[in-house]
């Protein structure tokens, strides 16, 4: 051989076989991890269907082939080395077989270069495309671990939702529960209140039944009957309630005579007042308090040539409930006035004055039928209260006020039916038990006494305040009585006609706080 000639190293031959087989191994690799990526996430929609489809239809089958052709070119490139040394051990001299520059002879590939040449152009367009699929498989991987992260960024949100969800409602349950535990605490407050309340009556029944006995015997008068009889039933009333209300913890509570607080609420203005121009009209207005609704206190002003004078309607009894309500003209009222303390109803009468905003100095005239007379009588037995509003005259009928220590500066007209059982329950001012007694009046009292409207025995006609006492009094020929109509028309209580008098009205509500 010319010295010219050149051969194959077949080493070098085999060590580009063991690189394109390294090659192969590593696609295959990729195709399994890549495999496993694309179909194990759990992911759904079209652009995972379409990921999945193109890796299917033509990135895996591509990985595939490269790696398939990648062992292909190996192994002829190795069987070619074994070519060569077989050449080389055959030739004259042993050693290595020269080839021309153009090529082996034994190569087995064309005539355009060497057979590693030819090896490495294969491997380099096959790696090339081997590249271009696991540039693919980056992309996808990088669009799968986005979608992926967009999808753990959606779970974290949501989770976030659903803790804040849960401390929402976490809140929400403490506060119910805060809620309802002070539902319960006030619960039991009111329990207890109601109980405390109950045995609170009761102390004070039991003072107003000790200011009935002992308390006027210390004060040097023997003990009124009605008084001592009211203030004992009361105390009776307020034990059993208080017994009932203790025995259910609270939860029944009849306020048996429970008294309570008093209460006035705004005036109302009346449109087209009574005019007081008798007394039977002054009675009347009265019954117009009554039908005013429950609880009213109706206060008429004159202004008149005098100057102005006002009268206080105070109606009777509206309620016979045991149970002390909103309402103070009931029985529990009546049995606080008659046993000689002062009630509710009273108290209410004074604010529903402060209310009406009597003109300062007006000469005040009080009006009651049945219990609103008790009331009158009550009031005007107080010094402070007759000096602090002027209170010049007092007028009472169907009323047991036998009893009262009226102020002597009040001019106090009483009035009633002969067979009227409600006027006689303060039995005449007996004392107890059942002495005798004596009306307790002054030179300024006038009592009247009408006959019955009908029959004796018809207790509700004779205690009539609609009609009855109305019709009775504008019919009456007593002196005393005419005599008395006659002082309020001169004091400008009463209007005459063309005596330029106005007369103006309000309604004032009244109430227990209980």
């Amino acid at each position: 051989m010319s010295d010219t000639m050149q051969g194959q190293d077949p080493e070098q031959v085999r060590a580009l076989a063991q690189m394109l087989e390294d090659g192969a191994s590593q696609l295959e690799t990729v195709k399994q991890i890549t495999s496993v990526a694309v179909w194990g996430f759990d992911g759904a929609g079209p652009n995972v269907e379409q990921m999945r489809g193109e890796w299917e239809s033509q990135h895996a089958p591509m990985l595939g082939t490269v790696a398939e052709s990648l062992t292909t070119y190996a192994q002829r490139a190795r069987a070619n080395a074994d070519a060569q040394d077989q050449t080389s051990n055959s030739y004259d001299g042993g050693g290595f077989a020269g080839v021309s520059t153009q090529g082996s002879s034994n190569s087995g590939g064309d005539d355009d270069g060497g057979v590693l040449d030819w090896l490495g152009d294969r491997a380099g367009d096959l790696w090339d495309a081997g590249g271009d699929a696991v540039d693919w498989v980056g992309d996808k991987a990088g669009d799968a671990a986005g979608w992926i992260g967009d999808r753990a960024t959606d779970l974290w949100d949501a989770g976030g939702n659903a803790v804040d969800w849960i401390g929402d409602k976490g809140s929400d349950a403490l506060g119910w529960l805060g809620d309802r535990g002070s539902d319960a605490l006030g619960w039991l407050g009111d329990r207890g209140s109601a109980i405390g309340g109950a045995f609170q009556n009761v102390g004070d029944a039991g003072l107003q039944l000790w200011d009935a006995t002992g308390g006027s015997i210390l004060n040097g008068e023997w003990p009124r009957t009605t008084e001592v009889l009211a203030s004992g039933i009361r105390l009776a009333g307020a034990t059993v309630g208080a017994g009932l209300t203790a025995g259910s913890f609270g939860m029944f509570d009849p306020k048996v005579f429970d008294d309570g607080d008093p209460y006035a609420g705004d005036p109302t203005s009346v449109v087209a007042p009574r005019e007081p121009s008798s007394i039977s009209e002054v009675a009347l207005g009265v019954t117009d308090s009554y039908n005013a609704g429950d609880g009213n206190v109706r206060i008429t002003t004159v202004d008149g040539p005098n100057g102005p004078r006002v009268i206080v309607n105070v109606p009777g009894t509206e309620a016979w409930n045991p149970s002390a309500g909103d309402n103070p003209m009931d029985l529990t009222g009546n049995l606080v006035t008659a046993g000689g303390s002062r009630s509710t109803m009273s108290e209410a009468v004074v604010l529903a004055m402060q209310n009406a905003d009597i003109p300062p100095g007006a000469e005040v005239m009080m009006v009651g039928h049945s219990q609103g007379g008790m009331t009158v009588a009550d009031l005007t037995s107080d010094p402070a209260f007759v000096s602090e509003y002027n209170v010049t005259h007092a007028m009472t009928y169907g009323s047991p006020i036998d009893s009262a220590h009226i102020d002597p500066s009040v001019s106090v007209l009483e009035m009633q039916h002969q067979h009227d059982v409600v006027p006689r329950l303060d039995l005449g001012d007996s004392r107890f038990p059942f002495l005798p007694g004596g009306q307790n009046e002054s030179g300024n009292h006038t009592s009247v006494t009408f006959d019955d409207p009908g029959s004796a025995f018809n207790a509700v006609a004779n205690h009539d305040h609609a009609e009855a006492y109305p019709n009775s009094m504008a019919n009456s020929t007593d002196p005393g009585y005419l005599a008395y109509e006659q002082s309020l028309r001169d004091s400008g209580f009463l209007t005459s006609e063309g005596d330029g008098s106005t007369v103006t009205a309000q309604d004032v509500h009244v109430g227990r706080n209980n």
